[in-house]
């Protein structure tokens, strides 16, 4: 039989934090518009005694360092009932939460900025606290543990764009909306029949620009709002957003050069997702996952691969600096780009967890990839998971650099390794 608990903690930060995704900012955190969460679902088979914990942060990303720590305070919690390496943290991707790091000031022009603000404060003293508490995320999902009832939806969203005019190298948007219920038991689709509501689609947290200096989740925080009143949701029952493929999509009505952007903008489009979620969410279509009583299978898949930086520009201009936090390593006198794999099956759901921004196109194909195996298959892909390896672009982007997508992404390869390192564990789901 297979379980699930859900819980969410908040891990709001304080005024005067640094916020984190756009470096032209002048200041810190001066308000709060809404709070930022930890969300944590929770599985667990009973007959094999496995247990695995997706978590998704209001965070911009996080990195290998910071994730390592919190899984190693998870299983220390648990007793080693949730083991550290089946658990996956992912981040939502808003540009108005905490930094994990004092940023990525080297990668652009020196700002003059108004005052000499200090990036690390919040690094240095904030972070183990920031650590235990998205942790005790799963102890709280641990102590909601029931038969799980799961039904899903697919639908459509055009609330994203290619946001790379003119470069048709990025073209590929992933418009899916993947929608999950988890319910008390079959019946409707409303109230306290549901536990939990989780949504997965691709587009940028950015709604909010770089003159915003409020903490929150940015539109998903108003998608959250309309689908709780829509299903009139217990005030305990979390709706969760698991972020895409969106290296190259914002939110349609966000375009560079029109960085001044408003709450009213972010509530637009959040209530448009939300629109999209509520129809892929239609009763008649929905479909099972996981039915109570019935047989269950459960399946974690990990692979962990390392892509060359051959760019001889820059490795010279990377070897300057300690770049572990997005996922840089020295191996053997080679740089190289370490990639952190985690499949998740749950019945004929698979979430595809992997780490940094890639372009739609990935996202794409790697559904493509999990339906070519199985046409049952229904796919979540979670980015910003468990690392920040920066943009992951497609070839073409990469090298006409029409964008700064491709000054930060450290390989041309990264992409199509990840699809292939998918591939290559497909033999082993199911």
């Amino acid at each position: 039989m297979l379980e699930a608990g859900l819980s969410k903690v908040t891990i709001t930060p304080p005024l005067g934090t640094p916020l984190g995704g756009y470096e032209n900012r002048k200041f810190h955190a001066i308000g709060i518009h809404d709070d930022l969460y930890a969300r944590c679902m929770l599985f667990h088979d009973t007959g094999k005694g496995i247990y695995a914990a997706i978590i998704v942060c209001d965070l911009l990303w996080v990195n290998y360092g910071f994730t390592d720590g919190v899984k190693a305070i998870i299983e220390e919690m648990t007793r080693g009932t949730v083991k550290a390496e089946n658990v996956v943290i992912s981040a939502i991707h808003t540009h108005s939460s905490q930094r994990l790091e004092a940023g990525l000031d080297f990668y652009y022009k020196p700002v003059k900025k108004k005052y000499d603000i200090d990036q690390g404060w919040y690094v240095k003293h904030g972070l183990p606290y920031l650590q235990r508490v998205i942790a005790s995320s799963v102890y709280g999902a641990l102590q909601d543990m029931k038969p799980l009832t799961l039904r899903y939806g697919i639908g459509k969203t055009d609330t994203g764009h290619n946001r790379r005019y003119g470069d048709d190298a990025a073209r590929v948007v992933d418009r899916d909306v993947l929608a999950l219920a988890f319910l008390n038991e079959e019946g409707k689709l409303e109230g306290k029949n549901i536990r939990a509501l989780f949504y997965n689609l691709a587009n940028h947290c950015v709604a909010l620009g770089e003159e915003n200096y409020l903490i929150s989740a940015d539109w998903p925080f108003f998608s959250a709002n309309l689908l709780t009143r829509a299903f009139h949701l217990d005030r305990m029952a979390p709706v969760i957003f698991g972020q895409g493929a969106a290296g190259n999509t914002n939110p349609y009505n966000c375009k560079f050069g029109k960085e001044v952007r408003e709450i009213r903008d972010a509530e637009n489009i959040g209530n448009q997702v939300a629109a999209d979620v509520i129809k892929a969410f239609r009763e008649e279509d929905l479909k099972p996952i996981v039915t109570r009583g019935e047989p269950d299978s459960f399946q974690v898949l990990k692979k962990t691969i390392f892509v060359e930086v051959t760019d001889p520009l820059k490795i010279a201009f990377y070897k300057q600096f300690d770049l572990g936090f997005i996922g840089v390593v020295d191996k053997g006198g080679t740089l190289q780009i370490e990639i952190r794999i985690t499949i998740i099956r749950i019945n004929n759901l698979v979430f595809v967890a992997i780490p940094g921004e890639p372009f739609g196109e990935f996202g794409v194909a790697i559904k493509e990839a999990i339906r070519e195996k199985d046409s049952k298959y229904v796919t979540a892909v979670l980015t910003l998971t468990d690392g920040a390896v920066a943009y992951i672009t497609t070839r073409d982007s990469y090298y006409n650099k029409k964008g700064y997508e491709a000054s930060l992404a450290g390989s041309a390869e990264t992409g199509y390794e990840i699809v292939k390192a998918i591939k290559s564990m497909l033999p082993s789901l199911g």
